[in-house]
């Protein structure tokens, strides 16, 4: 609604431990209401039938979580109201386990087609890291000024999938993950965002061209990325504290990542079984 939309309007969207300069171009609530909603999953589609499974957390979340990051998690009370823009300056360990537990990457990438990674074994804590492999994806940019801009950046893509809007009229199936990325200035403000699908591998080395002004295909390079996984719905705060988790354990194995851009991957439909997120970082020799 308007009234909730100006209200958003008044908090912004700050760096993480290492940057505190405000992000001053785009609304909180704009961006984080619609962060992981749009998860590759069409409107109006029934939710398919899951299996439970039980997991553990590092078989979960593909990592193992810092010591720190779990003490008093089961003493502690959460207080939603205490969490900055992105998680910063509270105290994240308050609630670090109380989200559901993230479906399993590989369990999602054995039913739907997924980039390829390769994992690297690291003996940090509280992060992932993976090469992601050089591949095709259709990209479009999200208007950031438009309460509808996530949305349309979606659809956009959507269409190029469907075959409506590639110049083979081919239809293409699923594939995840739904990637978003933000570019930032050296004062750490938005210069702009793009919504990413990945091409799937019977046409991923030869794409159908977009006939879509707006959409267009890229070949993204081998890069090493970090990344932090977590579960539960889009309403949920979890996320807000990720990026600032993923800083710290980097900078506790002196890991540099690149400074100006933050990724998110949705792999899951919001409210359909087990979800996973991951906010992402690239190591700063890749950028």
């Amino acid at each position: 609604s308007t009234g909730s939309f100006n209200t958003f309007n008044t908090i912004y969207i700050t760096n993480n431990l290492r940057f505190r300069a405000m992000l001053k171009q785009i609304v909180l609530g704009l961006l984080l209401v619609v962060l992981f909603n749009l998860n590759g999953a069409h409107p109006g589609h029934s939710c398919p039938p899951e299996t439970e499974v039980e997991y553990s957390w590092e078989e979960a979340e593909g990592y193992e979580e810092c010591e720190e990051f779990l003490a008093n998690a089961g003493t502690q009370n959460f207080d939603g109201n205490a969490l900055n823009e992105l998680g910063n300056d509270v105290d994240v360990e308050d609630h670090i386990r109380k989200h559901p537990k993230p479906k399993p990457r590989d369990e999602i990438c054995g039913r739907y087609q997924c980039p390829m990674f390769q994992k690297v074994e690291s003996s940090g804590c509280g992060y992932e890291e993976r090469i992601l492999s050089r591949a095709n994806w259709t990209v479009t940019n999200i208007d950031l000024q438009d309460p509808n801009g996530y949305r349309d950046a979606y659809f956009r893509l959507h269409g190029y999938r469907s075959g409506s809007k590639n110049d083979r009229g081919q239809e293409m199936g699923m594939a995840v993950p739904v990637m978003k990325r933000w570019w930032l200035d050296e004062k750490f403000e938005i210069l702009g965002a793009t919504m990413s699908f990945y091409i799937p591998p019977a046409v991923q080395s030869d794409p159908p061209a977009s006939t879509d002004s707006q959409v267009r295909v890229e070949e993204w390079d081998d890069a090493v990325i970090y990344s932090r996984a977590f579960g539960g719905n889009r309403q949920d705060l979890e996320h807000l504290k990720q990026f600032d988790l993923l800083e710290r354990a980097l900078t506790k194995d002196n890991l540099s990542p690149y400074r100006y851009m933050r990724m998110t991957a949705g792999y899951t439909r919001p409210g359909c079984g087990r979800q996973r997120r991951e906010v992402i970082l690239v190591d700063s020799e890749y950028m």
